[in-house]
């Protein structure tokens, strides 16, 4: 059963969940990861034909339709087989009378197959393609949503041994939890006190100051900014964020999408080219569920790139050492055609 456990000092929730230790692991991972070319593999539960080996599909996208859990398809989202949440239990915080709390640890997970292709970066797909990933966020958030027991909706990816992934087929994964993670607290508690005192958007500012410096920017459109944040904790850290201001990643409309899923494929393929397919992690940050936060919060996506190990003083501090100026790591990747 998984369970949620509270640190009495910082509050933070910790997800105890056994059932991840049973996820499967792709032994050809190495090579799948340097060969595009492997459109099918016979033995991952991912590829055209093992349909029935997953959770039965929770959204679909074909281009002809036909029965659902069957090949055909373009993209396909399923329950997570071995999710570190269950939609099951309740979330009842209990405290046994000393130092420990804990809970159920209620909530949902999802896995978002990304692509029939068995080994294709996602730097590498078709503009549609990435669109479609992209609106399979917004459609399961908006699903996930609805549930009245859920905070927060965690959408993020995975790609490389070195950054947690475990199977070589391209996916994501979206987690939705009873609690809000601290680091959104953080940056909710943040901006709105910013809003406070400016009655400003700190994000908004923050893209003005961006566009207007132009030093860390890698990538821009009509609606959507890249770029190598000042503060950036690791080499290449790259946001990218809307410059029309929006909290909900939910609220997108298609055509938004569409811009989104350029800047996105884009910036993607220049970490791919320009610093050798590295395995990183990306991540959306967006408001929680059920707070109001449209007038000073302001979603984003984050990037982050495995160029460094966290040591010592980054886990005992919470403060990271970034070796790569982020002006110089903003050239570098604007440079890449």
């Amino acid at each position: 059963m998984p369970e949620m456990r509270r640190n009495p000092i910082t509050g933070e929730w910790a997800i105890i969940a056994t059932e991840r230790a049973k996820r499967p692991y792709n032994h050809t991972f190495d090579e799948d990861v340097f060969i595009s070319g492997n459109a099918h593999d016979s033995t991952c539960c991912f590829c055209y034909g093992n349909e029935h080996t997953t959770p039965p599909e929770v959204l679909t996208y074909r281009e002809k339709p036909n029965a659902s859990n069957m090949s055909g398809w373009t993209l396909r989202v399923v329950t997570n087989k071995f999710s570190a949440l269950s939609p099951d239990g309740e979330f009842n915080i209990t405290n046994d009378g000393s130092l420990k709390s804990f809970t159920y640890a209620r909530g949902n997970a999802d896995v978002v197959i990304e692509s029939p292709h068995h080994t294709l970066n996602t730097a590498l797909f078709p503009l549609p393609q990435i669109k479609l990933v992209l609106k399979a966020y917004r459609e399961r958030y908006i699903a996930l949503a609805k549930d009245p027991l859920i905070q927060y909706i965690a959408i993020f990816k995975n790609n490389g041994i070195e950054a947690g992934a475990t199977l070589s087929h391209p996916h994501s994964q979206i987690i939705a939890t009873p609690v809000v993670p601290p680091v959104i607290e953080y940056e909710i508690a943040g901006a709105k006190k910013y809003f406070k005192d400016n009655n400003r958007c700190v994000y908004c500012d923050m893209i003005e100051d961006e566009l207007k410096d132009g030093s860390r920017v890698i990538y821009e459109n009509e609606e959507f900014l890249s770029f190598a944040p000042y503060a950036s904790k690791s080499p290449f850290e790259t946001w990218v964020m809307p410059k029309f201001h929006s909290s909900c990643y939910e609220d997108l409309t298609n055509s938004q999408l569409k811009s989104l899923a350029q800047v996105w494929k884009i910036t993607l393929y220049k970490i791919y080219k320009g610093l050798d397919n590295p395995p990183y992690n990306y991540y959306i940050h967006t408001s929680p569920t059920q707070q109001d936060t449209k007038k000073f919060y302001h979603w984003h996506m984050e990037l982050i790139p495995k160029m460094t190990v966290l040591a010592g003083f980054e886990l005992g501090t919470g403060m990271c050492i970034n070796i790569a100026v982020p002006e110089h790591s903003a050239e570098y990747l604007r440079e890449v055609i």
